[in-house]
């Protein structure tokens, strides 16, 4: 099973939106470093990036492994 153009046209955009929701969060955040409001912001844009990579890499690494069967 293959992701189809438009599976992987929307898990771009889901990822840039990721990135770019860590990057004003981590923007904020230096703007104002001593705020705990907005590192718990970076933190959880953070968290949620890396647990879509990490899905994301789990499910091209599914994919290589049944395309090798």
């Amino acid at each position: 099973m293959y992701l189809s153009e438009y599976d992987m046209d929307d898990s771009n955009q889901h990822l840039k939106d990721l990135l770019k929701q860590t990057d004003l969060a981590f923007k904020a955040l230096m703007r104002e470093p001593a705020s705990l409001l907005l590192n718990e912001q970076y933190e959880k844009a953070k968290l949620e990036l890396d647990s879509y990579t990490a899905s994301l890499k789990h499910t091209l690494n599914q994919r290589q492994h049944q395309r090798q069967r």
